[in-house]
């Protein structure tokens, strides 16, 4: 069943980013795709099924590396950027797969927010223990776009686990969009 693409709201595009802004976007978002492969086991044929769903060029998906399926090898081909709509595009497909996992999303981060309350290890529960994992493993196999420590990787992967709750729910486009603006002026 196709759906039509969201509008932007009040998000209008009126200074583009230069050519490095627009490839610290994409990293972030590439840490945003890796938080949702993770948890919710994001892969290829999802990507796809989504851009299908949402009337979106399909060739987009080929510029599109998941870190499951990633080596440090192959991190150093070159990606090839993408353009301001193309990155929109990716954003919509993003959060509409986060969308139709909300329920998961919001238990791990209720589970997050419970263990932390009681000062318990939130890798010891299974739901958070496997997304931790996956988070070391998958952000392991690619060349770090900053190395980080141990404690890093998990404070990062529990940064952007909550992130996921806010892109999976109402305005979650516009909230992404205006976070990877916001990314790039830092």
């Amino acid at each position: 069943m196709s759906q039509s693409v969201p509008t932007w709201g009040d998000t209008p595009l009126t200074n583009p980013p230069t050519p490095q802004q627009l490839a610290q976007m994409q990293t972030h978002l590439d840490l945003v795709l890796l938080a949702s492969e993770c948890l919710i086991s994001l892969d290829a044929d999802m990507l796809l099924q989504a851009a299908l769903d949402l009337d979106i060029n399909t060739t987009l998906i080929e510029n599109v590396q998941l870190w499951s399926k990633g080596d440090k090898t192959t991190r150093e081909q070159p990606i090839h950027p993408l353009n301001v709509e193309q990155l929109r595009s990716l954003i919509l497909i993003v959060c509409y797969i986060n969308q139709q996992h909300q329920e998961l999303i919001r238990r791990a981060v209720t589970l997050l927010e419970q263990m932390t309350a009681q000062n318990k290890d939130p890798a010891q529960t299974t739901l958070l223990g496997n997304y931790l994992e996956n988070f070391k493993d998958f952000y392991s196999k690619k060349t770090d776009p900053l190395p980080l420590s141990p404690d890093q990787k998990v404070k990062l992967a529990f940064k952007l686990l909550i992130d996921l709750l806010f892109y999976s729910g109402d305005n979650s486009y516009d909230r992404l969009w205006l976070a990877l603006l916001d990314y790039k002026s830092s």
